[in-house]
């Protein structure tokens, strides 16, 4: 867990005020420390002396900081090893873990037990192009085992972990992951499940044009697109990001992407990068929603309903790729028609499920060095973006608790940054104060992640019954209440009640206090029962508002 002290060392605040802070916030013991294992096939580097890898992504997550959340990785090696070992001090591109299987152990301790977060990258069984699924489960390629599934499926439950997995074309990735509840049928793995081959015209090249010279009309005829030259190139490949309206929030729509592709400054993450044979996830309607999984301790839905009576999560596409045709392209591999509806990125929160997140992409040529390492270099906006994506893919699969943990801290610290001091004027109405603090924190957040965080805490603190909410939904066809309202309503409340606590550390520093007597109780305890008054005091005038409204068409009607 990530100390008061260490957070406050990333926050402009004066030092004055940071000492009585440390103390009063003692008793908070933050998730934001978020540990993450990733697990790759032996062909998947981690070592930038090895384009053909991961080890830019990997350094980016360990050196990113969101709010108060901080990120360790750690490497796990799934090889051939004849056993299993745990290494005891790698460097920072070597696996900890050789041999890896989900079901290993340290001493009697689960390894997998010890980590928020599984993301794998798939590459066995092989690249061969064969159009039978046989190579996938030879013992050579590690096939993840029924007592590994076991383990693994157990800790999406238990824990709520979230997992993250991809491959490429054809069914590289399969041997690790096609199994693996959610994971295995958000995506396609299998040549039975309709993957995308490596060539002929059914691959899917994203390839992108990077100068006039490349495009149809071009004097002599368009240049060659090649995946040699161009996957590395600068010229990023567009995405169709999909309106993100949240499942909970019945009364309007924004036009925003899903979390996962919000860039805090720029706005949608709208590219990515480019290669010329992806592979697919599997479309939002034709996820199988109704199979079991059963690895030896029962079956179990994989898709289970949810646990608040509300409607059951399922997975859901959140972007699309699109690719060039040829003709009038010219591709070095050949013909393909163009297409403009590719299934990229599909995610599926299971927390209202009682069970783990789960994301997965089409390829992890989004991820390798050898695509990203030159945008990485230019630091253009481009790259801003494609690096937000896997910070954000950090932050989003989190078990419940770490999200709301940062933003609760997050409010009490305004109080001694600009906004507290300038916009926290006593007397304000709840919905004013909340106001400033969202405009402040969208700062850092970005707006969707604000709205991302502040329904975290109504779930995880009950504020709103979900089925009172699809009920809502199916009665009201346009906007009728600003969401706005519920969001400003949330924050105020927790500016409100830091309020006292807040000035008292101001006059213990003003008066040259090494140490305040104030300590403030741990964030379920100082905020569940004003966040509950709150929100009932609002769903309250919402009900006077409709009866008021419908009284009026009653007198028009007489």
């Amino acid at each position: 867990m990530l100390a008061a002290k260490e957070f406050l060392k990333s926050v402009r605040l004066n030092p004055e005020f940071k000492r009585p802070l440390i103390d009063a916030l003692k008793p908070w013991k933050m998730n934001t420390y978020v540990d993450i294992l990733v697990v790759v096939d032996i062909e998947i580097s981690t070592d930038p002396a090895n384009d053909f890898g991961i080890a830019s992504v990997i350094e980016l997550i360990r050196n990113s900081a969101v709010g108060c959340m901080r990120f360790r990785v750690d490497i796990a090696l799934r090889n051939g090893d004849p056993l299993p070992t745990i290494v005891a001090a790698p460097t920072i591109h070597q696996a900890k873990y050789r041999g890896f299987r989900f079901n290993m152990v340290d001493g009697a301790a689960s390894v997998i037990d010890k980590y928020e977060q599984i993301w794998c990258f798939g590459f066995k069984p092989s690249n061969s192009g064969n159009p039978s699924d046989v190579e996938i489960d030879q013992p050579g390629a590690f096939p993840a085992s029924d007592a590994e599934l076991l383990k693994l499926s157990q800790w999406m439950k238990d824990k709520k972990g979230g997992l993250f997995g991809t491959g490429d074309h054809h069914f590289l990735g399969a041997s690790m992951c096609r199994r693996i509840p959610r994971l295995g049928t958000m995506r396609r793995w299998t040549n039975a499940d309709g993957v995308p081959p490596i060539g002929t015209p059914a691959r899917i090249d994203t390839l992108r044009p990077p100068s006039p010279a490349y495009e149809p009309g071009a004097p002599g005829g368009p240049l060659d697109l090649g995946n040699g030259p161009h996957q590395e190139d600068l010229t990023p490949q567009p995405i169709q990001w999909v309106t993100w309206q949240s499942s909970f929030w019945p009364f309007g729509i924004r036009k925003r992407p899903h979390p996962v592709l919000c860039h805090p400054t720029l706005g949608p993450i709208d590219v990515m990068p480019d290669h010329a044979h992806e592979g697919l996830c599997v479309d939002t309607a034709s996820v199988p929603l109704g199979g079991n999984y059963n690895f030896g301790g029962g079956a179990q839905p994989e898709y289970p309903n949810a646990t608040d009576g509300g409607l059951r999560p399922t997975p859901v596409v959140i972007a699309y790729g699109s690719n060039l045709g040829d003709p009038p392209y010219n591709f070095t591999k050949g013909a393909q028609p163009a297409r403009t509806s590719n299934p990229m990125i599909s995610v599926y929160d299971g927390h209202r499920a009682g069970v783990g997140r789960v994301a997965t992409d089409s390829t992890w040529h989004h991820w390798m060095d050898i695509n990203i390492d030159n945008m990485k270099a230019a630091n253009n906006d481009d790259w801003k973006k494609i690096s937000r994506y896997f910070i954000n893919l950090a932050v989003w699969l989190n078990p419940p608790g770490f999200s709301t943990h940062c933003l609760y801290l997050s409010a009490v610290v305004s109080h001694f940054e600009y906004t507290g001091f300038q916009e926290f004027v006593p007397g304000l109405s709840t919905r004013e104060l909340g106001r400033s603090l969202r405009t402040h924190l969208i700062k850092y957040y970005g707006p969707c992640w604000v709205t991302e965080h502040i329904w975290d805490i109504i779930w995880e603190r009950k504020l709103l019954p979900f089925e009172i909410l699809t009920k809502l939904k199916s009665q009201l066809d346009q906007p009728s209440i600003d969401p706005d309202i519920f969001e400003e309503t949330v924050l105020g409340t927790l500016v409100e009640v830091t309020m006292k606590p807040a000035e008292a550390i101001k006059r213990a520093a003003a008066d040259g206090k090494a140490q305040v007597d104030i300590t403030l109780p741990e964030p379920e305890e100082l905020f569940a029962e004003p966040l509950r008054k709150s929100i009932g005091a609002l769903t309250k005038e919402f009900q006077t508002r409709f009866e008021g409204g419908v009284k009026i068409f009653k007198d028009m009607r007489n």
